[in-house]
């Protein structure tokens, strides 16, 4: 037995992913062992029954004790026939079997445990989860530590069961990451089994990171990765990082629903936009001057609601105020009736549009007089 125990375990560090295709064969092997076990014990109970002229549950309990190898010694077998069936069909033949399903069984749990560790234990019940492809070619630990915690920080994916696809854990996955109760598997996604395995076609969401956030050629892989997805009949919201902005169509056609350009610094951010789709556009426009563009302006005011300076800029078509600038700090969209005191506006503007500071503290001096009026 034990050498058997040796051998097998050798088998598995060669074979690491065998784990997973044969669970149910391992189930089986258990049912077959204690099925032969059951039929042994009433083989020598019917035996008990007929030559020591026992009752059944006295039968029964003769052979439950002699099998365990508790062996309380109340009754024994006396007569030949019975000590020959005690001998055969217990002591040769049940206590091996009980040694062996025991084995078995603690193989099992070591294998599935250690399966769930490296990432070869299929979760067949992963239903409905958030799913993560690929990971990062650099800094993927503490790229995945802050990225799980903003998901698990987000109130809409806090509880959703939570899996990533990769092949960068074949020993586990780090302490950090599995505190936050991820499950992996590895493997990579370019292999439509890997996502049967890991239920890409349950999933709510699904995330597919650039494997290398500078190469263009991450936008072709992930394209693959989102036409094997479309072909398990995904209905998953599905978010991509993309490269190259000409490739931006391409996705979303085949079935993106948010394209954002990979942001190591900032995974916060990808979690915004898969959180509230249309978000990323907005985000990343901010920092460019195609489209809308942030504008600092520099002028003192005094005691104006942040909804009076928000009006102000809108009449004046000036864009729309985000935060305002004191000794304080930088202030970003504070409550509607707050007073407001400062040194600086932020505002996000259209490309081109220059905002005349004479004209908001003409707007500014009106309102002080009209309050002053009022009261």
């Amino acid at each position: 037995m034990l050498l058997q125990f040796i051998s097998l375990r050798h088998w598995r560090r060669r074979h690491p992913k065998y784990s997973a295709n044969l669970e149910q064969g391992t189930i089986y092997k258990l049912a077959r062992l204690f099925s032969l076990l059951l039929a042994l014990i009433f083989i020598h109970s019917v035996a008990m029954v007929y030559f020591e002229s026992l009752n059944w549950p006295d039968a029964l309990w003769l052979s439950v004790t002699t099998v365990t190898t508790v062996g309380y010694g109340d009754i024994s077998a006396s007569s030949w026939q019975g000590r020959l069936f005690t001998t055969v069909c217990l002591y040769l033949l049940a206590i091996s079997l009980l040694a062996q399903l025991a084995a078995e069984f603690f193989e099992y749990r070591l294998k599935k445990r250690e399966d769930k560790l490296r990432g070869n234990w299929i979760w067949n019940d992963m239903n409905k989860h958030l799913l993560i492809i690929n990971t990062p070619a650099t800094n993927s630990d503490a790229y995945l530590e802050r990225l799980i915690g903003q998901i698990r920080a987000t109130p809409k994916f806090a509880q959703l069961p939570l899996q990533i696809l990769t092949r960068n854990y074949p020993d586990g996955l780090p302490r950090e990451l599995g505190a936050h109760d991820v499950a992996h598997y590895n493997g990579g996604a370019e292999n439509t089994k890997s996502l049967s395995a890991v239920n890409a076609s349950n999933a709510a969401y699904i995330v597919i990171l650039a494997r290398d956030g500078s190469d263009p050629l991450s936008d072709s892989l992930s394209f693959d990765i989102l036409s094997r997805i479309q072909e398990t009949g995904s209905s998953a919201t599905i978010l991509v990082e993309c490269i190259v902005d000409e490739n931006r169509q391409r996705l979303q056609r085949a079935g993106a629903a948010v394209v954002i350009r990979p942001i190591r610094a900032y995974p916060e951010l990808l979690v915004r936009a898969l959180a509230t789709p249309g978000t990323e556009v907005v985000l990343e426009n901010l920092f460019t001057h195609d489209e809308s563009n942030l504008q600092r302006i520099d002028l003192s005011f005094s005691n104006i609601t942040w909804k009076d300076i928000v009006t102000v800029f809108m009449n004046n078509d000036f864009g729309i105020p985000l935060a305002y600038i004191d000794a304080g700090g930088v202030h970003s969209n504070p409550p509607a009736l707050q007073g407001c005191s400062g040194s600086s506006i932020i505002s996000m503007t259209s490309a081109g549009c220059t905002i005349p500071t004479d004209t908001i503290r003409a707007d500014f001096a009106r309102l002080h007089s009209a309050a002053n009026t009022a009261s």
